[in-house]
């Protein structure tokens, strides 16, 4: 008999098997990903005990993973892998819901005893089902209030109720007193037209006056039948309507709907309500974190990073590598000719190429790294635990994509231009924040003084 399904995260093949080797002989049912959407996939298509989770992967950190996964089934559990350069990361992972994490290279007995003591713990609490409930609730709970992100929040939010309520499908819709709107933010477990017909229904519905509708105050959770909404769907149940609240109002609404003969109960409503105030916390994190970045660490115009947070990431990146003894580049990049972009197209459309420049950065590098507007036309990106091979390799690729985009081309415009970029790696060309970047920053010179449309390696220190 097997002793549960174990799901192994890593793009060395060599780990991989070392880890399929030990488990299999231990009598675990083992399966493999080697980057992190093959192992999201994975997780949506069947469930596993356990994921031994490599944080350095080729397309997606670690980190996203672990917290997209939870997302889609919160009891999943995992153990991060690390190498010591990034065991920062691992404690990061730990707070978002990781059960332990290992350091590479893996001892064997460690690993398999680390293993078995957590598919056991899983295991004592499914056992007693009062403690599951309360274990899957705390679980949820985290998943909810490490959203920072008030576009996914919704969908997570969406996702975590329907892990503890049995329903058939949901949609969730967001309520701006400001403007005055109704939007659809997500929906599971349907297709998209009956979730806009649904929602379409559902604001018109809350739009009604209270006496027509009995929702007073509109905070309650309801247990509604589905001809309230006036819709002829003849296979869907009743539902429950699980409001949102943020500053005493309104903020949205989860419509959770069953199946045609389903009902929902007092511990149904328990556990909605449970996460309605999960989700009130959250919200409120939100806004702060989003005051707190716009004010602080925020460029205004493309709303990436600014000069500030590059100056504190910059300097926490170069102490943890120093302690760690790892690899750090910083990019210093600048559009060539910018001005005549400007003196061409007038500097409004200027403004509107800076962000979508900087929105192709973004795309391009790893979440782990860290993408700035130093100022003007100049960008900076810091790349962690990479050396100046890979950081050249990665400036190059920037530099192509930049000149064969074509810029605003959704406006009728297609624009062109190439960028200059600078590289510095610490150690070999600085030992401190003010030496790499002024490395990066006189490489990037030299390629404007020259060619243009370049990318210069800053020369090595010569003391």
């Amino acid at each position: 008999m097997s002793k549960g399904r174990v799901l192994i995260v890593d793009d060395s093949r060599l780990s991989k098997t070392f880890c399929t080797d030990i488990l299999a002989a231990d009598g675990f049912d083992v399966e493999t990903a080697s980057s992190g959407m093959e192992a999201l996939n994975l997780l949506k298509a069947r469930d596993f005990d356990l994921v031994i989770l490599d944080l350095i992967l080729p397309d997606i950190s670690g980190q996203e993973v672990l917290q997209r996964s939870k997302q889609i089934k919160a009891s999943t559990n995992f153990i991060v892998v690390t190498g010591h350069a990034s065991l920062d990361s691992a404690i990061e992972c730990l707070k978002s819901g990781a059960t332990d994490y290992l350091t590479k290279p893996l001892n064997p007995e460690e690993f398999k005893i680390i293993v078995n003591r957590t598919i056991e713990q899983k295991r004592l609490f499914e056992e007693n089902s009062g403690l599951k409930r309360l274990i899957r609730l705390y679980e949820l709970s985290t998943v909810i209030s490490n959203c920072l992100d008030k576009e996914r929040f919704y969908e997570v939010v969406l996702d975590s109720i329907l892990q503890i309520i049995n329903g058939k499908f949901g949609i969730s819709i967001s309520y701006d007193r400001e403007a005055v709107n109704w939007q659809l933010k997500a929906f599971r477990a349907t297709d998209e037209e009956t979730a806009k017909n649904l929602a379409d229904a559902l604001i018109s519905y809350l739009k009604l006056p209270e006496s027509e509708t009995g929702l007073s105050g509109r905070h309650d959770i309801m247990n509604l039948e589905l001809e309230a909404l006036g819709l002829p769907y003849s296979n869907i149940g009743p539902f429950l309507l699980v409001p949102i609240s943020q500053n005493d109002g309104i903020a949205g609404y989860l419509a959770i709907f069953s199946e045609l003969n389903g009902s929902y109960n007092n511990s149904d409503i328990e556990n909605a309500s449970f996460i309605a105030n999960q989700a009130t916390l959250a919200l409120g994190n939100i806004q702060l974190y989003c005051q707190a970045s716009e004010l602080s660490y925020i460029d205004d115009l493309t709303k990436l990073h600014n000069i500030r947070y590059m100056d504190i990431a910059l300097e926490n990146e170069i102490k943890r590598a120093k302690r760690f003894n790892a690899d750090l580049c910083f990019l210093f990049l600048d559009i060539d000719y910018f001005k005549n972009i400007n003196d061409n197209y007038g500097h409004q459309v200027g403004s509107k190429v800076l962000i979508e420049l900087g929105r192709i950065l973004k795309e391009i590098v790893r979440e782990i790294d860290t993408v700035a507007r130093y100022g003007g036309d100049e960008f900076t990106i810091l790349l962690v635990e990479t050396n100046a091979a890979g950081a050249t390799v990665i400036a190059n690729r920037l530099r192509e994509i930049v000149e064969k985009h074509p810029f605003l081309a959704e406006e009728g415009l297609s624009i062109r231009f190439t960028i200059t970029i600078g590289v510095a790696a610490y150690p070999e060309q600085a030992s401190s924040k003010e030496e790499l970047l002024t490395a990066a920053d006189k490489a990037m010179y030299k390629g404007k003084n020259t060619t243009r449309n370049i990318v210069v390696l800053a020369e090595e220190k010569t003391d």
